[in-house]
């Protein structure tokens, strides 16, 4: 019976295989969303870019704001559990 290298898990080509996945299905949009659009927000007008460009760059903040928040909402509930404790 041969035995398996350390390290190995079926999981990780599954995690591999979905990456793979997420990078084709994110080409595909690109290349399928290529229409220019213009974009008024709160009065600034911003360049015309295609729609995949702006969907891609609200997906990014998206993306950097939600850990921050978390991050900011866990905190305020440390520094609460400790005045309760404090008290």
């Amino acid at each position: 019976m041969r035995k398996k290298a350390p390290g190995f898990t079926p999981l990780r080509y599954i995690k591999y295989g979905l990456l793979v996945l997420a990078a084709f299905a994110t080409v595909i949009f690109v290349l399928e969303n290529q229409e220019v659009a213009n974009v008024h927000f709160l009065g600034w007008l911003m360049p015309g870019l295609p729609v995949s460009v702006y969907m891609l760059i609200s997906l990014l903040f998206g993306l950097a704001v939600g850990p921050l928040f978390a991050w900011y909402v866990h905190l305020r509930r440390v520094r609460a559990n400790k005045l309760d404790r404090s008290q």
